[in-house]
């Protein structure tokens, strides 16, 4: 049985990572689901010491779907509030150089990222950057990549910034304050250092001018429903500095956000990416059912004895791995590993930090790289994207790793 459980974890795996694959081509998120119950059924055909439908149930974490689930609902008000639609227009209004706009959308995003979740702003901002770049008769791909990329880079400044920080946040148990604390400088270095970068390797295509189009029409603002998420983002962050659960603050913004909206509110959820959080349940079961094989645990010695403990080993298994299976599932197979460390506090933190830096270095290595494409409408070569990602992310990383330890 241990086999068999091991073997399903395989393909799930395979197929997670392929995205598509011709013989089954469901998509991530039902491959999950798919491993998932199969795990389960053997598990509770086998009986104990494997993975039963109770013990499944008690797998999935709540507390990380909640987190994701809230800060969902409150970007999601966000763009029917007209926030992103305003935000563009001003930029447009204000920003005539074309570097300086990159500079203002590579930042804006990043710290956008890091109140609400990556995914979701380059979801909510992808096609009215697009936009704010072709009334500025500029090209379109330099922009892609600065929203794409600043909202990597500064979904990493605190644990509700992206997935898998919301991750490691509830399977470290680092505080909201000290990890924002830790890694704010390094972060915030490596957001300006990729805006920078960015800059440089568009500087000429920034030159050139684009066909000229009409600017959007001006979207009317919903005030009651902007500041009634802009109170309950504040709040949540407000109350994860003052260490209340990050899961409660980000539920508690969320339903303020569907009360202010009242008939709209089914609008709201309806643009909430469920997919994403079926796919967290299915990967929460399959880990907890390849534990129960006891094959994780001779894992974590073996990896002991060849890799070691060092940071810069860490650094490399997070960068390559979560290029092959994604950064969540990463996180979730190199757990037991990264708690034997002898200060498993700074190894959390860098696995928080490099996973979501990591996520630049190719086009593969983001759900949000893959979004802003999509919702662009536009091509983008992997070879083309690594030119741009590889230096930028090696750069990047090495900047806020090298902060990390100085200040430590």
């Amino acid at each position: 049985m241990r086999v068999a459980i091991l073997v399903t974890f395989f393909v799930s795996y395979v197929g997670i990572t392929a995205r598509r694959l011709r013989w089954l081509p469901v998509g991530r998120p039902a491959m999950a689901l798919i491993g998932a119950t199969v795990c389960v059924a053997l598990g509770a055909w086998a009986g104990p010491p494997f993975l039963g439908v109770d013990d499944a149930l008690k797998a999935v974490e709540l507390h990380t779907l909640s987190l994701l689930l809230g800060m969902m609902v409150v970007a999601a008000g966000l763009g029917e509030a007209g926030f992103f639609a305003w935000a563009t227009g001003w930029l447009s209004g204000r920003v005539r150089s074309r570097s300086a706009l990159l500079w203002a959308v590579t930042l804006g995003c990043g710290l956008l990222s890091a109140a609400l979740v990556n995914d979701a702003v380059c979801l909510l901002a992808t096609p009215l950057v697009v936009q704010l770049a072709r009334t500025a008769r500029a090209q379109v791909k330099p922009f892609l990549f600065a929203v794409a990329m600043g909202s990597n880079a500064g979904s990493a400044l605190t644990l509700a910034g992206n997935p898998q920080n919301m991750l490691v946040g509830k399977l470290s148990g680092l505080s909201y304050r000290g990890y924002l604390g830790d890694v704010a400088l390094p972060v915030l270095a490596a957001l300006v250092l990729t805006a920078g970068l960015l800059h440089l390797f568009f500087r000429k295509a920034l030159a050139e001018e684009a066909p000229a189009t009409e600017a959007a029409a001006a979207s009317s603002i919903d005030r009651p429903l902007l500041v009634a998420c802009v109170v309950g983002l504040v709040g949540a962050v407000g109350a994860n500095l003052l260490g209340a659960p990050l899961a409660l603050s980000a539920l508690a913004a969320g339903t303020l956000t569907l009360i202010v909206a009242g008939l709209r509110a089914e609008k709201l959820l309806a643009m909430v990416d469920w997919s994403v959080l079926l796919f967290f349940a299915g990967l929460f079961v399959l880990v907890a059912a390849l534990q129960r094989t006891d094959y994780p645990q001779a894992w974590v010695v073996a990896t002991e004895s060849v890799l070691g403990h060092g940071s810069l080993v860490l650094t490399a298994v997070l960068a390559v791995g979560s290029q092959i299976v994604s950064n969540v599932p990463l996180i979730l197979l190199l757990e037991p590993w990264i708690r034997s460390f002898p200060d498993p506090g700074h190894a959390w933190t860098v696995t928080a930090l490099v996973s979501t830096l990591a996520g630049n270095l190719t086009l593969l290595g983001s759900v949000a790289n893959i979004i802003v494409l999509e919702r662009a409408k536009e091509r983008l070569g992997f070879f083309e994207y690594a030119k741009i990602g590889v230096p930028i992310t090696v750069a990047s990383t090495g900047v806020a790793l090298a902060l990390l330890e100085l200040l430590r």
